[in-house]
């Protein structure tokens, strides 16, 4: 992998937006290939930054001119030492569910709910989401049913998981509130990709 690295100035990822205000089975294609020009922008702009995160800095490509025998390289990765500040400040101690109001007969289905994302180990899973947005800017969560859930009575109903945002990403309308219209994640295979498509209402495998 070459280290030449060139520095670059981002400001911040951009929003994908449709005028479509539904997602059907006849433009989910077109409506997809429209939001491809804008994700594979944002996803090297995203690579990059994780990259940058992990040590891998246009230092390391600096060619130096005047007497480059004596050539030594140091990362000083203020951006690892940032991300992990901010996630630890912000996610040190867990995210919990609390009762907001007078209303008794919530408190035991939060208790509920919280024993559910312990299960899921939610903790870790926000940190890791977190680490993400820190890092480049967004950061996308799945959460699906769980079909095994009734097999153990201290198993979730639901699965999450976070994903990479290099891989995936939710597309907007551009009617009013901007109410999300899908979310896709793919998988790059030997010379295709396969996308998984989601809607309010459908799923798509294109």
């Amino acid at each position: 992998m070459s280290l030449n690295m060139e520095t670059r100035t981002m400001f911040g990822r951009k929003v994908i937006y449709s005028d479509l205000t539904e997602i059907t089975r006849e433009n989910v294609v077109d409506a997809l290939r429209d939001a491809m020009g804008v994700h594979m922008k944002n996803s090297a702009e995203i690579d990059y930054l994780y990259n940058y995160y992990r040590g891998r800095q246009p230092i390391l490509g600096r060619v130096k001119q005047i007497r480059p025998e004596i050539n030594n390289k140091v990362v000083e990765n203020h951006a690892l030492e940032i991300v992990n500040f901010k996630k630890g400040y912000v996610f040190g101690e867990p995210v919990q569910y609390v009762r907001r109001g007078e209303r008794e007969d919530v408190s035991e289905k939060i208790t509920k709910l919280n024993e559910y994302m312990f299960a899921e180990d939610k903790a870790a899973k926000d940190a890791e989401l977190a680490e993400w947005f820190f890092i480049c800017g967004t950061a996308n969560r799945m959460i699906l049913p769980d079909g095994l859930a009734g097999e153990d009575s201290d198993e979730s109903p639901f699965e999450i998981e976070t994903l990479d945002p290099r891989y995936s990403f939710v597309v907007y309308s551009n009617s009013f509130g901007r109410p999300p219209l899908m979310g896709v994640k793919y998988i790059e295979q030997k010379e295709k990709k396969l996308f998984s498509v989601y809607t309010k209402d459908s799923y798509f495998e294109i």
